[in-house]
């Protein structure tokens, strides 16, 4: 005996076929963009603790030799070593960090960060010299006081710099600050620009090119087109380091 067919029972029209599938796709799309979002603050959260731990490794550098790291000069960064072997020219202020002078493991590319360091001829961070008769030569690092010393209380743009952040995005005009050292990591392409660097967001393509020397003010909210992270050490908070470190 046959099952009667239930009254009424009838299919999808188009029209609420219609209304599903595009309900389905927009809530693909929500979980797509999300995770799209979690990835690339994974990926922001990551840059963030590279740079922090390489400011410390710096901070350990300038403690056990008196003076900060010259940068690596070389194309990619692979080395890992200094410029010069530690004895760089005045004018290599930019180039990537230095990975094996510090002790620290070469991660792989796209993911270097960029190092630029404060020099001049009385605020040369690199080499700073014999300290001046008035400065105390705490641990040996009297020469290297005396530039920290000098190096916060001048501003110029011929040296790595920063200005006042913008929600708006990174700019390079203002009154310049100079740190006496600055790192930049990259996170994700967000500006889609093209090039040999292309990871480094907005007027960081000039910075990791070696070609400018301005870069984003350590904070810098992210934009849709820019979330590099920028860690800066100024000469005020590493002398003030040094000098209670050295006691």
């Amino acid at each position: 005996m046959r099952a009667r067919p239930i009254s009424g029972a009838r299919g999808f029209t188009l029209v609420e076929l219609a209304v599903v599938l595009g309900i389905l796709g927009v809530l693909a799309l929500a979980m797509t963009s999300s995770f799209d979002s979690v990835a690339q603050a994974r990926q922001h959260n990551a840059a963030q603790a590279h740079a922090e731990s390489a400011r410390l490794a710096l901070r350990a550098f300038a403690l056990r030799n008196r003076r900060l790291p010259c940068p690596d000069t070389t194309t990619w960064g692979d080395v890992g070593r200094e410029a010069g072997g530690g004895t760089c020219g005045p004018s290599v202020n930019v180039g990537w960090l230095p990975y094996e002078a510090l002790g620290l493991e070469i991660p792989e590319r796209g993911t270097r960060l960029r190092y630029g360091v404060r020099r001049g001829a009385t605020t040369d961070l690199v080499s700073p010299g014999r300290a001046s008769v008035d400065v105390p030569d705490l641990e040996g690092t009297g020469g290297l006081v005396a530039a920290l010393s000098r190096a916060a209380t001048m501003a110029t743009t011929s040296q790595p710099h920063y200005f006042t952040a913008d929600p708006a995005g990174p700019t390079c005009s203002g009154s310049p600050v100079n740190p006496a050292l600055v790192l930049v990591a990259p996170a994700t392409n967000r500006d889609g620009a093209a090039g040999t660097f292309a990871n480094f967001d907005d007027i960081h393509a000039a910075f990791a090119a070696g070609t400018g020397l301005c870069v984003a003010a350590p904070g810098q909210p992210r934009t849709p087109l820019f979330d590099d992270v920028v860690v800066a050490e100024s000469p005020a908070a590493l002398l003030g380091w040094l000098l209670t470190t050295s006691r």
